[in-house]
C-alpha cells in the first residue's frame, strides 16, 4: 500500500477513532511482536505544524498496538501488549534502569544472605491499592502463592520453581488426596507487615530478576475455585501509577492515573492503548491519530513518518535476533558441516539489505551486540556467502550427487528439506525464495510448509515435528540461555524444540548462574557464543532493529532494548490544548 493512501485510510477514519474513544464503557465488566527486535537515536523530524491533531487529545498518552487479548494479570498476560496494561496497573517489588540494572520499586530496599539462598524485601509503607487498602507483605506473599498454586497454567512459573517447598506445595495441593494438602510454602516468610523473604533452593545470579511479577491485593484476587481468580482478568486493580478504566474488546484499553499513587505522580492523566492493523501504525503517527507506535522497521515506514511533520523517529538495535532452527535428532543435520554449508551457501548479506531496507543487520551468535555479554568483534566466523566453501562442506560431510540427477544424497536419501514457516510477514516467504535458488545451486531440495504462526508454534514447539523452522527471539536482560538451549527444555512445549545437546555448553550455562562477578560471567557467554558460532544450533539470520514515531507534543520520551515506554511513563509531559 503506498504512503499517501495510507495517510488517505488513517486521515478518514481519525472522526470514527475519536468518537469510538468518547463512547462510554458498555458495562462496568467488559467482556508472543513478530520480530521482537546503543541508546535509542532520535532522528530530527521536519518543522513542527501547527495543526497537530493529536495536541485536540488533551493530556492523555494514545499508543498504537497490533494484538490486545485482554489478560490483564500480572501472572497472566501472555504477550508484551497486554503486559504495557498490567505494568501501568500494578507495581512490583523490583524495576529496571535504561541500562537494564534492577532498582527498587514497592521495594525500597532488598538484602541478599551471604550463601546467596535467601532474600529478603523491605516494602516501602503507606502504599494503597486502588481501592485504598494499604498493600503489606501479605500481598506479595499471595502473589507468589497463586503462580505455585497447582491450577495455574501461566508463563510464570519458573520464577518459583526453585523458591524450596514450592514444588512441593503445586504437586502436593494438586493431587487427588486432600490428605496430602500443605497450607505453608517452606521458602515463603512474611516476617511483618512491611517485610518478606524467599529462600531458594541454590544460588543463582539472576534470580532478583524474578521478583518483577506485579503484586496483587488478596483481599482483591484471593479464591477457592481458580477459575473465579481467572474471571478477574478484565477487571484488574493494583497499587500502581495508574487505575483499570475500560476494555472495549477489538478497539482499545485505558488506564486513568491513580491520584494517591506512592511515588512521583505522572504528568499524563491517563493512557489509551489501541488495537489497530500493523501496516497503518506507521501512517497513524503521521496523522496524529495516535501518539506513540512501533511499526515494522523498513524504510517506507520511517519515510511516512518522518515526512508527516508530527512525529519524531527514535531508532535503536534491539535485544533480538531472527533464525532458522534445524531438528538435530535427524540425521542429516547432526553434521556440524553440514549446518556451516547451509550457512555458507545462502546469501543472507543481500536479502537482508533487500527485505530490511538498513534497519537489520547479519547475527552470527545467539547473543546481541546490545548485551554486555556480547564477544567482541572479530572472534565469531562470520559465514557469508561463499557457495564454493559450502559445496566443500557438504562434500566432507558425505553428500555427493551419485546418480548425476542434480541433487545431491547419502546413502540412497536425496537431500530434502522441508521448510516449516508461518506467512503472516514477509520475511520468511522471501527468504525460502532465496534459499530455493541458492541451495538448490548446491544441490540441495527445498520444500516450503507454509502456515500461519500458531500453527507453526504448535507444530514446532508442542509436537517437535519438523526438519527446520524460522522463528524469532526477544531476548531477556540477562543473557542466561537455559530455557532456549538448556536440556530440560527439550521436551514438548519447551523452547530447546530443536533438541541441542552439548556438554560444554550446558555446563557453561549451569556455571555462569553460579557466578556473581559479571565480567566472569561474560567470559562464559562469550564462550558458549563461539561454541553456538561454530556448532551452529541455529542458522543466524539477522538482528533487527527497532522504530518507533513519537508524535512531537510528547516530551521526556526515552526508548531503548531494555527500557519501553512503560519505564518511563512518569517522565512524559505532553503538549495539548485546554
Amino acid at each position: 500500500m503506498k504512503k499517501s493512501l495510507l495517510l488517505l485510510l488513517v486521515f478518514t477514519l481519525m472522526a470514527s477513532v475519536f468518537l469510538v474513544g468518547c463512547q462510554p464503557a458498555e458495562t462496568d465488566e467488559p467482556a508472543v511482536a513478530d520480530e521482537p527486535a546503543a541508546d535509542a537515536k532520535a532522528e530530527p523530524a521536519p518543522e513542527p505544524v501547527d495543526d497537530n491533531p493529536a495536541l485536540a487529545r488533551g493530556n492523555v498518552l494514545t499508543v498504537a498496538t497490533g494484538s490486545l487479548d485482554g489478560r490483564f494479570n500480572p501472572i497472566l498476560s501472555g504477550n508484551v501488549y497486554d503486559t504495557w496494561v498490567v505494568n501501568l496497573i500494578f507495581d512490583s517489588l523490583i524495576s529496571g534502569d535504561p541500562a537494564g540494572n534492577v532498582i527498587p520499586n514497592a521495594a525500597h530496599k532488598w538484602e541478599v544472605s551471604e550463601d546467596k539462598l535467601t532474600y529478603t524485601f523491605f516494602l516501602k509503607e503507606g502504599m494503597k491499592f486502588h481501592d485504598g487498602v494499604e498493600v503489606t507483605a501479605e500481598d506479595v506473599a499471595f502473589t507468589y502463592y497463586t503462580i505455585a498454586h497447582p491450577d495455574y497454567t501461566g508463563s510464570r512459573g519458573s520464577v518459583v520453581n526453585d523458591i524450596v517447598g514450592a514444588q512441593e506445595y503445586r504437586k502436593l495441593n494438586g493431587d487427588d488426596d486432600d490428605d496430602n494438602d500443605i497450607e505453608k510454602i517452606e521458602g515463603i516468610n512474611v516476617i511483618d507487615d512491611y517485610t518478606i523473604s524467599f529462600t531458594i533452593i541454590e544460588p543463582n545470579v539472576k534470580k532478583i530478576r524474578d521478583f518483577w511479577p506485579g503484586i496483587m491485593p488478596k483481599h482483591y484476587y484471593d479464591f477457592t475455585d481458580y477459575d473465579d481468580f481467572i474471571m478477574l482478568m478484565q477487571n484488574p486493580m493494583g497499587s500502581g501509577m495508574f487505575t483499570f478504566h475500560r476494555y472495549l474488546v477489538g478497539q482499545y484499553a485505558e488506564v486513568r492515573r491513580f491520584e494517591d499513587y506512592h511515588g512521583d505522580k505522572p504528568e499524563v492523566e491517563g493512557v489509551i492503548i489501541r488495537l489497530m492493523p500493523s501496516e497503518t501504525q506507521a501512517a497513524a503517527v503521521a496523522a496524529g491519530v495516535v501518539d506513540l507506535a512501533n511499526p515494522s522497521a523498513n524504510l517506507e515506514n520511517y519515510e511516512i513518518m518522518m515526512e508527516s511533520g508530527f512525529a519524531n523517529v527514535q531508532e535503536f538495535l534491539g535485544n533480538s535476533y531472527r533464525y532458522i532452527g534445524f531438528n538435530l535428532r535427524l540425521d542429516k543435520f547432526q553434521d556440524r558441516r553440514t549446518r556451516q554449508a547451509l550457512f555458507y551457501g545462502l546469501n543472507l548479506v543481500d536479502f537482508i539489505e533487500a527485505e530490511w531496507e538498513g534497519f537489520a543487520s547479519p547475527a552470527f551468535s545467539p547473543i546481541s551486540p546490545v548485551s554486555w555479554a556480547a564477544p567482541e568483534e572479530g572472534v565469531l566466523t562470520e559465514y557469508h556467502f561463499n557457495p564454493e566453501k559450502a559445496k566443500e562442506l557438504l562434500a566432507e560431510a558425505g553428500w555427493k550427487d551419485t546418480d548425476d540427477d542434480g541433487y545431491l544424497d547419502m546413502n540412497g536419501e536425496r537431500f530434502t528439506i522441508t521448510w516449516t514457516a508461518y506467512d503472516d510477514v514477509s520475511w520468511p516467504v522471501n527468504l525460502i525464495a532465496v534459499a530455493k535458488e541458492n541451495w538448490g545451486d548446491l544441490g540441495i531440495e527445498l520444500i516450503a510448509n507454509l502456515m500461519e504462526f500458531n500453527a507453526v508454534v504448535e507444530l514446532v514447539y508442542d509436537n517437535q515435528d519438523f526438519e527446520i523452522y524460522n522463528m524469532g527471539w526477544s531476548l531477556a536482560i540477562d543473557p542466561d540461555p537455559t530455557s532456549i538451549f538448556g536440556p530440560a527444555a527439550d521436551v514438548p512445549g519447551g523452547f530447546n524444540s530443536i533438541g541441542f545437546h552439548h556438554e560444554r555448553a550446558h555446563e557453561i550455562f549451569k556455571l555462569a548462574l553460579l557466578e556473581y562477578d559479571q565480567d566472569k560471567r561474560a567470559e562464559l557467554y562469550r564462550e558458549w557464543a563461539e561454541i553456538a558460532n561454530y556448532e551452529l544450533p541455529y542458522l543466524f539470520v539477522s538482528i533487527g532493529n527497532r522504530t518507533w514515531g513519537v508524535n512531537r507534543r510528547v516530551h521526556g520520551m526515552e526508548l531503548g532494548p531494555y527500557y519501553t515506554w512503560v519505564s518511563n511513563i512518569d517522565n512524559i509531559k505532553l503538549d495539548y490544548t485546554e
